[in-house]
């Protein structure tokens, strides 16, 4: 992830607080700019306030991928990311997954939305 990634993500920690929860997802695929190490990851991302959850370091093209990317990707029909911080899912109070198309609007409306309580 890039500085900008990480202040984006600090923002909308500090706007959403416990009704966001973020994921990260490292991968070393993408010109393998990600550490060698999980411990490694951790450590930086700690250095940067990563207010996520950070996965162990994965491949997120193909069958390796975790199976809730792998799960994401099938509920969205999305491809894979062309850079390793383009790739962003959200996953609505129902359940439903969507991919961004303005990540803070977006949150903010799935954040704001009524859960369907008619089932």
């Amino acid at each position: 992830m890039t500085n900008s990634e990480y202040a984006q993500f600090r923002n909308l920690d500090k706007i959403h607080g416990e009704k966001l929860v973020i994921f990260g997802f490292p991968s070393r695929e993408y010109g393998w700019q990600e550490f060698e190490l999980d411990s490694e990851i951790a450590d930086f991302a700690k250095s940067k306030n990563f207010p996520g959850v950070l996965m162990k370091l994965s491949k997120i093209k193909g069958d390796a991928a975790p199976e809730v990317w792998k799960f994401f990707k099938d509920e969205t029909g999305a491809g894979n990311p062309i850079w390793n911080f383009k790739g962003k899912f959200l996953v609505s109070k129902s359940g439903e997954v969507s991919v961004p198309t303005d990540l803070e609007a977006d949150i903010e409306r799935l954040i704001n939305e009524e859960p369907d309580t008619t089932e």
